[in-house]
C-alpha cells in the first residue's frame, strides 16, 4: 500500500472507533442508574423512594413497590445544543428504569416520554 492509502485508511478507522461512543443521554442514565443501584442497597423499595435517588435527569413517573408490582421510574434528560446560524434547540430523551428478578441491580433502556 502507498502512504496516502495508508492514511486514508487509517482515517476512515479513526473516524469510524470515534462514532461509537455512547450518546450524551445514555451517560447520564448510566449516572443515575448508579445511583439508583446504591437506592436499591439503602432500601427504597418503592418506584417513588427510588425516583428520590436520580441527579442527572427530571423524574417524570413512577410505579410499583416490591412484592406486588413492578417497580420502575421513569426519567427525561434535556440539554440544550446551540445551532451555528439559528435558535438553539433542546433535546430530549427518557430512559425507563427497573430493578432486575433479584432485586439487585436496575436495568435501563431508553423510552418514549410521557
Amino acid at each position: 500500500m502507498t502512504r496516502p492509502t495508508l492514511l486514508l485508511t487509517a482515517l476512515a478507522v479513526l473516524l469510524a472507533v470515534a462514532g461509537c461512543g455512547h450518546s450524551w443521554d445514555w451517560k447520564q442514565a448510566d449516572l443515575d442508574r448508579n445511583r439508583l443501584n446504591l437506592g436499591l442497597f439503602r432500601g427504597a423499595d418503592t418506584g417513588e423512594k427510588l425516583g428520590t435517588w436520580v441527579r442527572q435527569g427530571e423524574v417524570v413517573a413512577t410505579a410499583g413497590a416490591t412484592g406486588s408490582d413492578e417497580i420502575a421510574v421513569v426519567v427525561r434528560y434535556e440539554r440544550q445544543v446551540d445551532e451555528p446560524f439559528g435558535t438553539p434547540t433542546v433535546e430530549t430523551a427518557c430512559y425507563r428504569f427497573t430493578p432486575d428478578e433479584d432485586g439487585s441491580n436496575v436495568d435501563f433502556g431508553r423510552t418514549d416520554c410521557p
